[in-house]
């Protein structure tokens, strides 16, 4: 008989046992809080992210390849670049429910009622909940800030590769405003070459004169570098109030004042969601230097939103599991219960965050304080919970 030692790979059986040291220093009470808590997550996880890929993009993938003649295999390559998107929306909703599933099992159960006669406090039993909230906002936050606007922008160009489309970008728009918030400049073109950094059909409003508005138009526009303002070619300049006969003066070559923003903001992703975290802070100074205020708020909020969306994993993990506690009678059915609940405390907390949203983007309250306000009112629900169970 011969014996076969088999060589281990070093490299992995290191981790392997430096992995299993590690769970082995966890404390007896999480590492069985973590298996109850961690299937219903995956379960959530997975449900959500198909009923929501299902209803935001498949429908329309589906309409794409009846009445555009979409290729399945563009329109499967859409979908599988768009899911690190909605798994951003799931992880929080996963959670929440993962929570309470898990929690109402144990209190159904009585365990938890074991675990405080043995002097487990409850602040104790939901450590555990809130490590793996912790967990999922970090995982929420790199989905969220870089393959979230990667997976889109390569959507995007699937998409218009499919449809045979040669437009890359369209309808720029750029509005300058003066110290006192009046429109100064508003600035229009129809597509950006990003080959030679050129726009095509231009159009200008220009109300920087009082007296003396004008409209220009133009089949194309560059930047000029050396003269540090826009070339426009074969184009005409209407002045609606002039005195003069002709009001109308056609052009070769204009040269018109004007910054280099909307070349920068024709690079960045139309859709504030789409961005990285450098890029929408890029866009929302370009706005501040522009004088429009309103982006620049909107854009405030937008950055700040890709901060409150991961932290949520955390502020559902504290408010699931101690609302989960709470029904300490439920028998039976404690997973629909759990469902139905976690559905309605996502409607409430959306519901909150968009009405917010709308009151930083107008200006009724500071960007930043307005987007985190929902993150506040939950976390004060999740203490009062806690405070109610002692």
């Amino acid at each position: 008989m011969i014996n076969i030692k088999l060589k281990k790979n070093k490299p992995i059986y290191l981790l392997k046992k430096w992995i299993t040291l590690q769970w082995n220093n966890i404390p007896l009470i999480d590492r069985w809080l973590f298996g109850e808590i961690i299937p219903p997550i995956l379960f959530g996880i997975s449900a959500f992210t198909v009923l929501s890929l299902s209803l935001g993009e498949a429908l329309d993938l589906i309409r794409q390849i009846i009445t555009s003649n979409l290729p399945i295999i563009n329109a499967i390559e859409v979908l599988i670049y768009k899911l690190p998107g909605y798994l951003v929306i799931s992880f929080p909703m996963a959670t929440l429910l993962g929570c309470l599933i898990a929690f109402s099992k144990l209190s159904s159960n009585s365990e938890i009622k074991a675990l405080h006669s043995l002097g487990v406090s409850r602040r104790r039993i939901i450590c555990a909940a809130m490590i793996i909230g912790s967990i999922m906002t970090i995982i929420t936050f790199i989905f969220n800030i870089s393959l979230v606007p990667y997976g889109n922008m390569k959507a995007f160009y699937g998409l218009k590769d499919g449809l045979n489309s040669e437009q890359i970008q369209e309808n720029i728009t750029y509005s300058e405003f003066n110290n006192r918030e009046n429109l100064k400049t508003l600035f229009f073109a129809k597509t950006y070459q990003f080959k030679d950094n050129s726009m095509n059909d231009i159009t200008i409003v220009d109300f920087s004169t009082e007296r003396q508005n004008s409209l220009i138009v133009a089949e194309k526009g560059y930047w000029n570098k050396e003269g540090n303002n826009l070339k426009l070619i074969n184009g005409s300049i209407s002045l609606p109030n002039s005195e003069i006969s002709s009001n109308i003066i056609n052009f070769e070559e204009y040269s018109y004042t004007l910054s280099h923003a909307p070349f920068d903001i024709a690079k960045l992703p139309k859709n504030s969601n789409n961005m990285t975290l450098n890029q929408a802070i890029n866009a929302r100074n370009l706005y501040k230097l522009s004088g429009n205020k309103k982006e620049e708020r909107r854009l405030k909020v937008r950055i700040q939103e890709k901060l409150t969306v991961p932290i949520s994993c955390l502020v559902f993990s504290i408010i699931g599991s101690s609302l989960a506690i709470r029904q300490a009678n439920v028998r039976g059915n404690g997973e629909f219960l759990s469902f139905g609940i976690s559905i309605v405390l996502i409607f409430i907390y959306y519901s909150i965050s968009f009405i917010f949203s709308a009151f930083g983007v107008s200006g009724i309250l500071n960007p930043i304080i307005a987007s985190w306000i929902p993150i506040g009112l939950f976390v004060i629900s999740s203490e009062y919970l806690i405070r109610e169970q002692i």
